[in-house]
């Protein structure tokens, strides 16, 4: 009797190390792998959002170009769930200027996170869209604001801040995929003096 309460035992602690083993090597797994998806979405969307923005200051600089266009981006729409998978994004554009420096440079942050469950994976990236000493003027509609919960307007980068300052906070601009998936991703350029 006292050897079967020893087997029982080691094979108790055995099947539980087992267990143990095996739910650790999964959450190992699911983690890289929501990681990877996550890292993927957001280079996707990163070299999404680079080349809009190239496209809509390459039609701004053409000559017979005049005023202000409205240009939408089109950028991967990754507000889907599949088998449990969840992916979202959220893109920040905010100005930058560098100290004693007349160049303004339009930035843009770009957070993913991926889902499965209880378990989350978030990663990041910042990314340059725009850099002039002869800015064209850039407004985004449809910005998320985070104080109002509201919908707004805002001027992102502007002519005049060449001779001044960047204003301090920076205006920004959030969109997040649901956003983006409506077409609410909207920016227009113009390549005139504005106050």
């Amino acid at each position: 009797m006292g050897m079967d309460i020893l087997a029982f035992i080691i094979m108790t602690v055995a099947l539980l190390a087992l267990v143990i083993a095996f739910t650790w090597y999964m959450d190992y797994y699911t983690s890289m792998n929501l990681l990877n998806t996550a890292n993927y979405v957001r280079s996707l969307v990163s070299s999404a959002l680079k080349h809009e923005f190239e496209t809509a200051i390459s039609i701004a600089s053409f000559n017979n170009v005049v005023g202000t266009f409205s240009f939408t981006l089109m950028l991967p729409t990754s507000s889907f769930s599949t088998q449990g998978l969840a992916i979202n994004y959220n893109i920040t554009l905010y100005p930058y200027q560098e100290r004693g420096s007349n160049v303004i440079e339009l930035m843009a942050n770009i957070t993913v996170m991926a889902s499965i469950g209880p378990i989350t994976r978030t990663t990041s990236t910042t990314i340059l869209l725009y850099s002039s000493a002869q800015p064209y003027n850039i407004t985004a509609y449809y910005c998320y604001n985070s104080t109002t919960h509201q919908m707004t307007t805002v001027n992102l980068v502007n002519s005049m801040w060449v001779g001044s300052r960047v204003p301090n906070p920076p205006p920004t601009c959030i969109w997040n995929n649901t956003n983006i998936q409506l077409g609410y991703a909207v920016i227009s350029i113009n390549k005139g003096y504005q106050g």
